[in-house]
């Protein structure tokens, strides 16, 4: 059996591993080199080794769906008839139970904060646009905000002002409305926009906010948190999460089972390279 070997950045190449084979079957270096597309590492080596066992696997899999006639013996691993073919093949081999009432109870209970509706609230923004890659824009932008903020904080009527500004200065269309948004949910704006809203509170964003569009002032007129939901509101998304949670690792359990009573040389499928 060969070595495999990899090259690195000046094309020099080095050997990483003896050839891999599974119950006597040698797996060839070839296609191990082109599995190592699908892999994400921080190495050649370790490149290799998520592909060796990416194949290792792959080839037990096939091995014991073609055994009962769920694909063709030599089916590529890529294919959807071989994802058909495994999907039968572990829905043969192993019966999960779905969750008890009593476990997605006992899941709700103990996870509180994960069953909660979504916060609402009140936004008024104005839009100072400035493309993110344009520094001088976005400089000009915040200067602009931060001129803008010192006028609204100084004002007896902070949210008229800001309404005022919003019909004059903002680029965005709610600039009619006031900069006016209307009621947001989580989702509804970009991630930075988002957090300055549904963690401050009420009242003027401290700061100009920076999005992809531009620079930002944000006002939350109202802020309603979300409220806890009643189990029967949630219990069918419970039991389909642990269920599948417990198919996962039945899953896992199998193809360990299914790899320690198989002859493979040339990987050490117990440990990771790097």
């Amino acid at each position: 059996m060969s070595a495999l070997l990899a090259s690195d950045a000046t094309g020099h190449e080095f050997e990483l591993a003896e050839a891999v084979a599974v119950n006597g079957s040698e797996i060839p270096a070839d296609l191990i080199y082109q599995e190592m597309q699908y892999q994400t590492a921080n190495s050649p080596r370790q490149a290799i080794y998520r592909a060796a066992r990416a194949l290792v696997i792959g080839w037990l899999l096939r091995e014991k769906a073609a055994g009962q006639g769920l694909c063709a013996a030599d089916e590529d691993l890529h294919s959807e008839a071989f994802d058909h073919a495994v999907s039968d093949l572990l829905k043969g081999e192993l019966q999960v139970p779905p969750a008890s009432e009593a476990e997605c109870r006992a899941y709700f209970e103990a996870h509180p904060h994960k069953f909660r509706s979504d916060p609402l609230a009140e936004v008024r923004h104005i839009l100072i646009p400035a493309a993110p890659d344009d520094s001088e824009a976005c400089a000009k932008a915040r200067a602009a905000a931060e001129e803008m903020l010192k006028q609204i904080r100084n004002d007896a009527n902070p949210l008229q002002t800001f309404a005022q500004l919003a019909q004059s200065h903002s680029a965005c269309s709610s600039a009619e409305a006031g900069g006016s948004l209307g009621q947001v949910g989580r989702g509804d704006t970009v991630a930075s926009f988002e957090r300055a809203v549904f963690e401050q509170g009420t009242g003027l964003v401290a700061e100009p906010v920076e999005t992809p569009y531009g620079v930002h002032l944000i006002y939350v007129e109202h802020c309603e948190p979300g409220r806890p939901l009643e189990y029967e509101y949630v219990s069918e998304r419970i039991e389909e999460y642990l269920t599948e949670k417990r198919r996962r690792q039945m899953t896992s359990d199998y193809l360990q089972k299914m790899v320690q009573a198989a002859q493979i040389s040339g990987l050490d499928l117990s440990g990771e390279a790097h």
